[in-house]
């Protein structure tokens, strides 16, 4: 095989992967949007972990926010659920890549048990964030910190909060404890 021919598969691999992540996000009324690693780190340190908590991600996507909670506390147990197939793809890859023991499961977080938590990380529309208010008050044990980036609850204050860069201004992370 020629280079050129190995560069148009693999074009016609990226472009198909990148659609499929389109249809997927439509189909499943969820956009991809990556939280910027420096928003990342941020909410890693905003989540002051002690080391040894059970920590969510409810709508994963590539995992990098279990992985650099992984890394930054090797002791805690780190979970994560995610629904586009090309999205749960990319963070198996990458969870694999960085050899640490992190779960990222293709499922429903709305129909999982998360009680055991004691951090969730969430970036997620308001739709969904109502949603999932009803279903912590129902399952989150008292003190479980749930850390939003850019999304609030409706009708629920946030204990912290703590400005973060995005794309020209500044969205925040909102710290809210059950």
């Amino acid at each position: 095989m020629q280079p050129v021919d190995v560069f148009i598969a693999f074009l016609i691999i990226w472009v198909f992967f990148i659609v499929l992540m389109v249809v997927t996000s439509i189909f499943l009324r969820a956009p991809y949007v990556p939280t910027p690693m420096k928003v990342t780190r941020k909410m890693v340190k905003f989540a002051d972990f002690k080391g040894n908590e059970v920590v969510y991600d409810l709508g994963a996507g590539d995992a990098r926010l279990l992985i650099e909670s992984k890394r930054s506390h090797p002791n805690i147990t780190a979970r994560g659920f995610e629904l586009s197939p090309p999205v749960w793809l990319v963070g198996k890859i990458l969870i694999w890549k960085s050899r640490l023991s992190v779960s990222l499961q293709m499922k429903n977080f709305f129909h999982q048990d998360v009680s055991d938590a004691d951090c969730i990380f969430l970036y997620l529309m308001p739709g969904a964030m109502k949603t999932l208010q009803k279903k912590f008050e129902k399952e989150l044990k008292p003190g479980t910190k749930v850390i939003s980036h850019a999304f609030k609850f409706p009708g629920r204050e946030a204990v912290k909060s703590m400005p973060v860069p995005w794309l020209q201004g500044e969205k925040e992370l909102l710290l809210y404890t059950w």
